[in-house]
């Protein structure tokens, strides 16, 4: 008989997410830091979630995806992150036309046409516009990436001019020399990663109409969804499973792998 019960796993640089999938709909998930090793990390939060769900690994598929995702030899599929945040980000939001995704150590941007990935473009050469340029921003400012959105009026923003991380870095502590409000400079650091994400998007020629989601971790931030919204001139969206999109694409690849045989 057919398992129905699947375990994606996206082992992040940063994070390292898990979702239950059960009657084609997540059912649990979870999230924890990656830490030094990727595998262990991966293999206690597939445990939790049989635990909590009692389910016996026998019961369940796993299936990986995401930086460390070569890593974890539990797992019975392995699928690229492109194709898992494409899958799961039209799971959650069947009208989407695309998806971004900013991840720890790179950023993507996906377009997608007719249920299938078209295009794509990723940034993994330099830190510029993802997670880690903005937690190197939160850090040097003092500030909590929680707490971004209670800190910051895109409208008043100090423009930070380097592309480049350390550059950019050298740039923010040069402005809190000169006593430049902190809440002007992370909204400068909000419009850079903004700006980033906004050329990837006008080379993939997305039209308007049809949303954009985004993915991960950052979908939480309110303000960087404004920021990319509005460089970019169109409708990017959330969800409230999005920081998963890319552990519930997993699964849903490996269910349609399984029922193809």
């Amino acid at each position: 008989m057919m398992k129905k019960s699947f375990i994606g796993i996206d082992s992040g640089s940063t994070m390292c997410k898990a979702v239950l999938f059960q009657d084609s709909r997540p059912v649990d998930v979870l999230i924890s830091k990656t830490g030094w090793n990727p595998k262990v990390s991966a293999r206690q939060n597939a445990d939790l979630l049989l635990e909590r769900n009692r389910l016996a690994p026998e019961d369940v598929v796993f299936a990986a995806t995401g930086y460390g995702r070569e890593s974890l030899d539990f797992t019975e599929h392995v699928f690229t992150e492109i194709i898992c945040h494409a899958f799961g980000g039209m799971h959650l939001v069947p009208k989407v036309q695309g998806v971004i995704d900013i991840g720890g150590q790179d950023s993507k941007v996906i377009r997608i046409s007719n249920g299938k990935v078209v295009d794509f473009l990723m940034n993994d050469k330099c830190a510029a516009g993802t997670g880690r340029f903005l937690s190197m921003a939160c850090e040097s400012l003092g500030i909590e990436l929680a707490n971004i959105d209670g800190f910051v009026n895109l409208e008043e923003f100090t423009p930070i001019n380097s592309m480049c991380a350390v550059f950019a870095e050298s740039e923010i502590i040069g402005l809190l020399s000169t006593g430049t409000d902190r809440s002007k400079i992370m909204a400068g650091v909000l419009q850079s990663i903004a700006q980033r994400i906004r050329q990837m998007i006008e080379r993939l020629g997305f039209s308007p109409g049809a949303p954009l989601l985004m993915t991960g971790g950052l979908s939480r931030s309110k303000a960087l969804l404004e920021a990319i919204a509005k460089a970019a001139g169109l409708e990017i969206i959330t969800h409230a499973y999005a920081p998963y999109a890319g552990a519930l694409g997993a699964c849903i690849c490996a269910q349609q792998r399984v029922a193809a045989g």
